[in-house]
C-alpha cells in the first residue's frame, strides 16, 4: 500500500517549512554488523524485567499486565523504582550504544530530505552520527539557549527530545522522569507547542500507541489550525474511530503504508523523490 503524499505537505517539506519527528521505528530500521536492530518497546521491557531485585509476584504480575495492556511507562516505572540503578544504566547502554547500529537507507533519504529541523525521541546517536560530519547541530531538551539560537541560523539542527544515550541521567524514559523534565524546563516544552503552532510537524516511525508520541501531543495538544493539519505516518489497519479521535483531539491526520513495516523504506523513497522534484520545478535551493 503506497501513501498518497498530500501536496500541501509535499510543499511544506520542500520550502523546509516541516518539522519531521523520528520515533522507534526509524532506528529500528538499521542494523549492526551482526544484523540485529535495536530493541523495540515491549522487547526492551520483556528483557528489563531480569534487572528486578528480588521481585515479588504481585511486582511480576503489574508489570505483565502493563505490558498486555501497551501501559509500557508504567511498567517501565515499576521495573526502574525495584532495581539497581548502575544495572539499569548499563543495561541502556548495552541495548543503545554498544551495538553499534549502522545508519539504513531510511536513515539515509531522511536526511536528503534535508528538513530544517528535526526532532527524534530516540536516545540513540544513528541519525545525528549520520549527520554530524555535514555541520547539523544536535541539542536536547535541556540545552534551551543552543535550540534558540539554531533554530534562527541557517544550521540543520536535531533535538533530542527524551535525551541521548551518551548521558544516561538525561534520559526521559519513565513516567516520572517525563513530568520532571517537563517541570525543569518549561522553556523547550514551550518551544515544542510554538512549533506545532507554526509549522507542519510530520511523526515518522511511530505507532498510535507509542508512549513517546503520546507523551509529546500530552504537552502541545490540539496546537494548530485544522486547516493546516500535522501527519503522522502508520502501518495500515488502524481503526476509524481510532484516525477520527486523532483528527478531532489532535489535528493530525494518519498517512498508511502496508502490509508490513519494510514498505516505510518505499514510501520515504517515494517522499523523498516528490519532493527533489518540486524543488527542482521551483528551483528551490
Amino acid at each position: 500500500m503506497q501513501i498518497n503524499w498530500p501536496v500541501n505537505l509535499v510543499e511544506e517539506i520542500a520550502y523546509r517549512r516541516c518539522v519531521l519527528f523520528l520515533g522507534a521505528g526509524i532506528s529500528a530500521t538499521s542494523k549492526n554488523d551482526l544484523g540485529e536492530s535495536p530493541k523495540k518497546w515491549g522487547e526492551f521491557i520483556q528483557d528489563a524485567v531480569t534487572l528486578l531485585h528480588s521481585p515479588t509476584e504481585d511486582k511480576l504480575k503489574f508489570i505483565k499486565k502493563m505490558i498486555e495492556q501497551g501501559n509500557y511507562l508504567l511498567a517501565l516505572q515499576s521495573i526502574y523504582d525495584s532495581c539497581d540503578p548502575g544495572n539499569y544504566a548499563n543495561y541502556l547502554r548495552q541495548v543503545y550504544s554498544r551495538p553499534n547500529y549502522k545508519a539504513s537507507q531510511v536513515h539515509e533519504l531522511i536526511k536528503s530530505i534535508d528538513s530544517k529541523i528535526v526532532i527524534t525521541t530516540n536516545f540513540d546517536k544513528i541519525y545525528e552520527n549520520l549527520c554530524n560530519e555535514h555541520g547539523y547541530t544536535t541539542a536536547m531538551y535541556r540545552d534551551i539557549e543552543r535550540i534558540s539560537t539554531n533554530m534562527k541560523s541557517t544550521e540543520n539542527l536535531i533535538i533530542k527530545a527524551h535525551g541521548s544515550i551518551d548521558d544516561v541521567d538525561s534520559l526521559v524514559f519513565t513516567q516520572k522522569q517525563y513530568y520532571k523534565a517537563r517541570k525543569d524546563y518549561p522553556q523547550f516544552y514551550q518551544i515544542l507547542n510554538a512549533l506545532f503552532i507554526t509549522k507542519t510537524i510530520v511523526f515518522l516511525g511511530y505507532s498510535l500507541n507509542d508512549p513517546d508520541i503520546n507523551l509529546v501531543l500530552e504537552t502541545v495538544g490540539n496546537a494548530s489550525s485544522s486547516s493546516s493539519p500535522h501527519y503522522v505516518v502508520v502501518k495500515q489497519g488502524v481503526d476509524e474511530e481510532i484516525k477520527k479521535y486523532w483528527r478531532e483531539c489532535y489535528n493530525i491526520y494518519p498517512l498508511e503504508y502496508g502490509p508490513t513495516y519494510q514498505d516505510l523504506d518505499e514510501n520515504i523513497l517515494r517522499l523523498h523523490e516528490k519532493v527533489r522534484e518540486y524543488r527542482e520545478i521551483k528551483r528551490l535551493p
